[in-house]
């Protein structure tokens, strides 16, 4: 598998986990906001909504009918109190039930409380339902505050001479204890005067304002009740809080339930930001060290150093110590295995590098030298013939000029082998060639090698195939291979070495190059192509310059052919020159 596919696929499926916990995080916040809003309403109006959630959650067991506890710490903190009774009006359980209410109630006793025919300090709410083949009635209490303080206000309150609004002191004992207030308003809606009115209280109504705060108490805070007269055109207003003890009047109105959706956003917002911080953190541990460890050990490659970057202890960071690759470095072992492979690469070049520095400086010491030893006897023997005090013979004069004909000669093959290698690296090309008959021309080419006298006599033999091999090569530079390979075979081997000359002509074309001498060794035979191995001295002239073989091989390659070595040491040497296409 790709990396580019792995990636994929786990980018994709971390996208994918995460937008499936992103939709958790949200199914979450949508429940809890239900449940909230549903809390909100039982609190703001628990007679409508919650008696019938608390009759549904509700459990027959032995000792009667259970309620959901919860539901139950809600009628208390509305201040209410629950009774279940049989068909027989007797109380069998109760809940924060006060001792001002009856245990058993008549018929017509619990029907004038209800409608509020017969005076009771409570709100009754009831719920009749049939549950395990049996008839339950669920009475539902709430502090009836309201209309306990509208009538002693209304009947006992009084506008005082300097506009001060007297009541009972058992009516404002009870409204601070509740937080309550009492407004008294003229025929137009203005306060004539006022006792414990919040701040968020207006000091007139209007038709609609009374109404909208007397039917949506819940948002504005407080539950109103009030008392017209007639005689007078005056409004007795009555004004508690909805929860018990709370101060909601006195500061700024924010409807419970925006709270509640701010908070769900808040917290949603704040979770899916914590998720994709800990994703994002989690991928830069997971991809971003492999990264960075890749990009170090480039940098390193870059200031020439070819190791992996390791701890302290020398283990790579890429690895565990038993040498196998670390898990969040897996998805990129083909990356770091290339880098790996470069490395390698490079810190073989490099010392292949100073090998040849090393060669080339060794070279041109040689070659300075052996420049400069023929020419130093060309200017002896110049000197010599210069010089007025003698009087030399033809014999000498021959003598000499012969010893710098030779010289020459091989300042002249050193210059030219090193013209040569540079002509093809430069990827040279071999001019128009004509066509020849390669059987006669090699026939020809190794009989004038032959009459070399370092050679000595009957040593090179050529084996043809009987008919006669029209190529096109360039003869000039096939030649020259010719010439290097014979002096290879003939002056680096012992004297009594033969050498043949085998020319094949089958789908292809070879020129094969047979000694029997001594052969190579595997580390000669690995540099026998390589410029600058070998120097020389004019003394020591069957060494040559270290290019004929370098040379031989660009110039078979430059002809479309290929060179291949067998050899091995007491066994001889075989040189082929292959041409598997030619015309």
């Amino acid at each position: 598998m790709t990396i580019k596919r792995q990636l994929t696929m786990r980018f994709v499926l971390q996208l994918a986990i995460a937008g499936l916990v992103v939709l958790l995080i949200a199914s979450m916040t949508v429940i809890w906001v239900i449940k909230r809003f549903a809390d909100i309403s039982i609190s703001h109006d628990f007679a409508s909504v919650g008696l019938a959630r608390l009759v549904e959650s509700s459990e027959l067991g032995k000792d009667g009918i259970r309620f959901d506890p919860h539901l139950l710490e809600q009628v208390k903190k509305n201040g209410g109190w629950l009774q279940s009774l049989d068909e027989n009006g007797q109380v069998e359980n109760s809940y924060n039930t006060p001792k001002d209410v009856p245990l058993r109630y008549n018929p017509g006793e619990l029907i004038a409380f209800w409608r509020g025919a017969k005076p009771f300090p409570y709100h009754l709410y009831l719920w009749i339902q049939d549950k395990g083949g049996k008839r339950y009635t669920l009475l539902y209490g709430a502090p009836n505050y309201t209309g306990l303080l509208l009538n002693a206000a209304a009947r006992s309150g009084k506008l005082s001479s300097d506009g001060k609004l007297l009541l009972p002191d058992e009516a404002t004992e009870k409204l601070n204890r509740i937080e309550g207030f009492v407004q008294l308003l003229d025929s137009a809606g203005n306060e004539l005067a006022s006792y414990n009115k919040p701040k968020s209280i207006p000091a007139t109504y209007s038709l609609q304002e009374l109404a909208l705060r007397t039917m949506y108490n819940s948002v504005y805070g407080f539950r109103l009740d009030s008392a017209f007269e007639d005689e007078t055109g005056r409004t007795w207003l009555i004004g508690v809080p909805n929860a018990k003890g709370s101060t909601r009047g006195d500061a700024l109105l924010i409807p419970a339930e925006v709270k509640v959706v701010l908070i769900a956003v808040i917290t949603m917002f704040s979770a899916i930001l914590a998720l994709f911080l800990l994703l994002s953190l989690w991928n830069a541990h997971r991809f971003g060290m492999p990264m960075l460890h890749m990009l170090t050990w480039l940098d390193a490659l870059g200031k020439g150093v070819y190791k992996e970057p390791a701890d302290h202890r020398g283990v790579p960071h890429s690895r565990t110590r038993s040498g196998k690759w670390r898990r969040r470095y897996r998805v990129f072992a083909d990356v770091m295995f290339s880098i790996d492979k470069l490395s390698g690469t490079l810190q073989r070049d490099q010392a292949m590098r100073r090998q040849t520095d090393s060669l080339r400086e060794e070279w041109i010491a040689r070659i300075t030298h052996d420049l400069k030893t023929p020419l130093s006897s060309i200017k002896g023997y110049a000197h010599l013939l210069a010089e007025p005090k003698y009087e030399w013979s033809s014999e000498e004069v021959r003598k000499f000029s012969s010893h710098m004909l030779d010289k020459s000669a091989h300042m002249d093959m050193l210059i030219s082998d090193l013209a040569m290698t540079y002509r093809l690296r430069t990827g040279v090309r071999p001019p128009e060639a004509e066509e020849v008959d390669l059987n006669s021309w090699l026939q020809e080419a190794l009989k004038q090698a032959a009459a070399n006298p370092d050679y000595g006599m009957g040593r090179i033999t050529f084996h043809e195939p009987g008919r006669a091999v029209i190529v096109k090569l360039y003869t000039p530079w096939l030649e020259r291979v010719v010439n290097n390979l014979t002096a290879n075979s003939l002056l680096h081997n012992p004297p009594d070495t033969l050498l043949d000359v085998t020319l094949l002509a089958d789908e292809g074309l070879t020129i094969q190059f047979a000694d029997n001498g001594a052969g190579m060794d595997e580390d000669t035979l690995n540099k026998l192509f390589e410029r600058y191995y070998r120097g020389t001295g004019t003394s020591a002239t069957p060494n040559g310059t270290g290019l004929g073989m370098a040379v031989s091989k660009g110039l078979i390659e430059a002809m479309g052919g290929r060179i291949t070595v067998e050899t091995a040491l007491g066994k001889g040497t075989v040189i082929r020159l292959i041409w598997d296409h030619i015309e």
